[in-house]
């Protein structure tokens, strides 16, 4: 494989990976894989692969379950504590 089919191979596994399950609904064991995953804190991009769903999907799903996926709570700025 030569380096100018890389990105193109990269782009197609992509949207194949977008359009396949964007609008299935959720089933037990895919809210239990998500779950199980997250708990043991698997990346984003694993759960992304495994699950063969958007990211988007994945975060807003894991919201609904009331799941905390690792990583995504980076950028939040921590409330300081106030000095009485």
């Amino acid at each position: 494989m030569n380096f100018t089919t890389w990105p193109r191979l990269l782009a197609l596994a992509a949207l194949k990976m977008f359009t396949r399950k964007h609008y299935e609904r959720w089933s037990e064991q895919d809210d239990e894989l998500l779950r199980t995953m997250s708990e043991a804190g698997k990346s984003l991009t694993l759960i992304t692969v495994k699950l063969n769903r958007p990211i988007a999907s994945i975060k807003a799903r894991a919201a609904d379950l009331h799941v905390a996926l690792p990583g995504t709570e980076i950028g939040h700025r921590r409330k300081r504590k106030q000095n009485a």
